[in-house]
């Protein structure tokens, strides 16, 4: 990025001045030019003809260059801390106070008008050549709250201002966000943005309060706004649907490959916030519509090698807002900045290999192979074949030229071995070599092979339990459990379960062409489910309900109807007693106020089969 790219246009000297005084204080090598209004559109497009490719103005000024180039235009505004002193100064002055500027510095700066002792005048936003109108309507004792621009025109026609200057660290702001700007877009021309290379796409970037500082056309044309006015509002107003913005700025951490819904129309869009040094500035979001990226994918698709190891996912795809989740996603972020091995634990269905794959993706090994085995899958003979490979004529049946192993596959990658407590002793043994001498020798042959490889592991089996008894090496376990992070159930994220079921159900919906949504009842009948299938379970019971809902309303009837079909998951012991029972566990000692014998009796068991339950959940 080269900052002569940065063109910033004052329309007045004073403005000019204090542009190159932050230019120099910040060591940046911008342009910062003086144009009357007539001279503006020319001035502008002059710049963006040598070269620059983003443009700086003051105020209402930037809607006149951003009718003039096509290319993002920043707006340096007032700052309402220092509308709300003019005003406080203006108010000492005269008893009817005007002034002129955009919603965003005036809607706060409105609230508190009950509390001045002055009578408050907002002169719309208007393009600068209808100033002079617009002050003529003023009375005689007003005292106007402008800034430089205005201060002319109103001293000529006899009206007593009080100037509001622009901060420099508003004009700085500005440097920095173009800056990022530049950076972001020579990012997005290097990377694929979801498998396509981006020549165009539509940006937006908001400050720390959501406020919107810059907009491209194609931005403002997706989201139906105009270009000229977006900078008067704020995110939530004008693109709420971008809740990943806030998320940037609140956490301060990217998220790429975000779905928003804006009308009829599917968006991709990366969020990322904004910094200038240690500071956060705000937080920037590049979009584009769905249906140009899939259609782009597919034709990528067919020119990579079918055989390529590659992660689908980032942890971004890890939704949910309860504290369990939360921490283990903070700790995924922590061990992906490791080389350690991790151990993934957790019941079938709550997202192991998505985590695995997100932890590979935002770690220094992301450009490399990631090669996922399921060990319970394969039989034991066949499993070692596919993990270390083996040389020609190792066995019948071999191929002719040997063959690789995934170990080296995965070579300056991550091999994920999922459900690593099924594996043999024996294999258990030769995988532990693996780890320690971070070589492997193929089957029927002598020879090490040195393989860069980070190892994560997962498994839904009582590890500890499977040591104890003889049935998994310790030393293998310490070996692979040197970053352990547990995957919480979903029983144990209930407030998590109808945000993800809703997630399911938008896809659905783009599926089907229609547009689902649950009643109030079936969320609540959800969220005292305990899902024993986890994630998985819940996708494919709003799978089920879409298939058979006869409306867009998914209701109560159709969710109590999967759950009672599949409740007995629930509770292994009811098998054992007949009919499924109306309450789980959990909902039968709450109703019954943990006694007991109540509790058996909502169940419908004995107190033995209670108690049985009680100590398998260690209740």
């Amino acid at each position: 990025m080269e900052e002569r790219e940065i063109a910033i246009i004052a329309t007045d000297l004073l403005g000019a001045e204090k542009a190159q005084k932050v230019v120099r204080s910040m060591r940046a090598q911008c342009r910062v030019l003086h144009a009357s209004l007539e001279e503006l559109p020319g001035v502008a497009k002059s710049q963006v003809e040598q070269g620059a490719k983003v443009l700086i103005a003051f105020g209402m000024f930037a809607k006149i260059v951003r009718q003039s180039v096509s290319v993002p235009v920043i707006m340096v505004d007032l700052h309402p801390d220092d509308v709300l002193e003019g005003l406080l100064q203006a108010a000492e002055l005269g008893r009817r106070v005007a002034i002129v500027g955009f919603q965003k510095v005036l809607r706060d700066i409105f609230r508190i008008r009950k509390l001045l002792s002055v009578e408050l005048v907002d002169i719309p936003t208007v393009m600068p050549e209808q100033i002079p109108e617009a002050l003529r309507t003023l009375e005689p004792g007003d005292v106007l709250v402008c800034g430089y621009y205005q201060l002319q025109i109103a001293r000529d026609l006899g009206i007593r201002t009080v100037v509001v200057k622009p901060r420099d660290s508003e004009i700085a702001k500005a440097i920095s966000l173009a800056r990022s700007y530049l950076e972001k877009k020579q990012d997005v021309g290097r990377e694929r943005f979801q498998g396509q290379e981006i020549s165009e796409y539509a940006s937006l970037t908001v400050d720390c309060a959501g406020n919107i500082m810059m907009m491209n056309r194609l931005a403002a044309e997706y989201l139906g706004v105009s270009q000229l006015t977006a900078v008067a509002f704020s995110m939530k107003e004008a693109c709420p649907q971008f809740t990943r913005l806030t998320d940037a700025i609140n956490n301060r951490r990217s998220y790429y490959n975000q779905i928003a819904r804006i009308q009829d129309r599917i968006f991709l869009y990366h969020a990322e916030p904004i910094f200038r040094g240690e500071e956060l500035e705000g937080a920037a979001a590049i979009f584009q519509d769905v249906n140009a990226v899939l259609g782009s994918e597919a034709g990528i698709r067919r020119k990579l090698p079918e055989s390529a190891n590659r992660a689908q996912y980032t942890l971004d795809f890890i939704h949910g807002h309860s504290p369990c989740m939360t921490q283990a996603i903070k700790l995924a972020i922590k061990y992906a900045k490791s080389e350690e091995t991790v151990l993934l634990l957790g019941e079938t269905g709550v997202g192991k290999e998505l985590f695995a794959q997100g932890i590979h993706q935002a770690s220094g090994r992301k450009n490399g192979p990631f090669v996922a085995v399921n060990c319970a899958s394969l039989p034991e003979s066949i499993l070692e074949s596919e993990l270390f490979g083996y040389v020609k004529g190792s066995f019948t049946g071999a191929n002719r030229e040997g063959k690789k192993g995934l170990f080296e596959n995965a070579h300056t990658g991550t091999i994920f071995l999922d459900e690593i407590g099924e594996i043999s002793q024996v294999l258990q043994g030769k995988l532990l070599r693996v780890l320690q001498e971070h070589s492997i020798r193929r089957i029927g042959g002598d020879k090490p092979i040195p393989v860069d490889i980070r190892v994560i592991a997962a498994t839904n089996r009582d590890l500890i339990s499977m040591v104890r008894e003889g049935k998994f090496r310790k030393d293998l376990y310490f070996r692979i459990n040197v970053l352990g992070l547990q995957i919480p159930p979903l029983r144990q994220r209930q407030d998590d379960v109808v945000l993800l079921a809703e997630e399911f159900l938008e896809e659905a919906s783009l599926g089907s062409g229609r547009s689902y949504f649950f009643s109030e009842k079936a969320k609540e009948a959800m969220r005292h489910y305990p899902w024993p299938g986890n994630i998985r379970e819940l996708q494919n019971m709003v799978r089920r309900v879409t298939v058979l809902s006869d409306s867009d309303e998914i209701g109560e009837e159709l969710v109590q109807a999967y759950i009672r079909e599949n409740r007995r998951l629930c509770l292994p012991e009811m098998e054992e007693e007949g009919e499924a029972p109306a309450y789980s566990l959990e909902e039968a000692l709450a109703l019954a106020g943990n006694n007991k014998k109540r509790a058996a009796e909502l169940l419908g068991v004995s107190r033995t089969t209670l108690y049985r339950m009680l100590e398998r959940k260690e209740l």
